[in-house]
């Protein structure tokens, strides 16, 4: 622990070993944090660049198995739980999401969750992200005021349409998943191209000073190094 960093102050508000314990908790969060990517990395090398959907299930199956016997806490649907979290880990760092099903019945499904979800990107597709989350904020807040009140969750706009707040609501959600999906998706494809690239330009490299350069500045800009083949 030191006295001097970026965020001190004059006058400690904590005592000495309460700022022992947040320095500690900070330390343990970030180890925390570089082995949760090396496990998600680990899983997106397992997992492949275009997993099939039975490929998916039967590694999240696996997954939570593993999870589950190895928690002693388990509560109820803790496993699925546990695991929607990592998934968004995946698709978060590596453009990873859960694949179609090839089943007929479920690939109509599919089809038609998919057309679905094209018309909603159209609809709201000069909508940018931000705008989203502030849209779903209100909604929520509409509804639980509504609710408090003994009220139904809709609301006439000033077009003098009455829109269901709770539909709605589920709607801006679904086009912000998928927005953000695709925008994750096009980072990792890209970030899988750089990192290519990099070590195509290191391997032709034969100046030591050089590549002590990009060691030192990888090294200091980055919590963790992982790669992805």
């Amino acid at each position: 622990m030191t006295n001097a960093t970026p965020v001190a102050q004059a006058v400690h508000a904590l005592t000495h070993a309460n700022r022992e314990n947040a320095y500690e908790q900070g330390a343990r969060f970030a180890r925390n944090r570089a082995e949760l990517m090396e496990i998600a990395t680990a899983s997106a090398e397992t997992l492949g660049t275009n997993p099939t959907f039975e490929e998916w299930t039967e590694y999240a199956t696996q997954w939570k198995d593993g999870y589950v016997h190895n928690n002693p806490d388990n509560k109820a649907n803790s496993a699925d739980t546990a695991w929607k979290r990592f998934a968004g880990t995946l698709d978060e760092f590596f453009g990873l999401t859960k694949p179609k099903s090839t089943n007929v019945v479920a690939e109509k499904k599919a089809t038609e969750r998919e057309a679905k979800k094209t018309q909603l990107l159209e609809k709201y597709e000069e909508t940018p992200a931000h705008t989203l989350k502030d849209q779903i904020a209100s909604n929520y807040e509409k509804i639980a005021k509504a609710i408090a009140q003994g009220k139904t969750a809709k609301e006439v706009r000033p077009t003098g349409e009455t829109v269901d707040l709770k539909k709605e609501l589920k709607e801006l959600e679904t086009v912000l998943k998928a927005k953000t999906s695709e925008e994750n998706k096009a980072h990792g494809e890209e970030l899988k191209a750089k990192r290519a690239e990099a070590r195509e330009a290191v391997a032709k490299c034969t100046d030591i000073e050089k590549l002590e350069a990009v060691i030192e500045i990888l090294d200091e800009y980055t919590d963790i190094s992982y790669t992805i083949d």
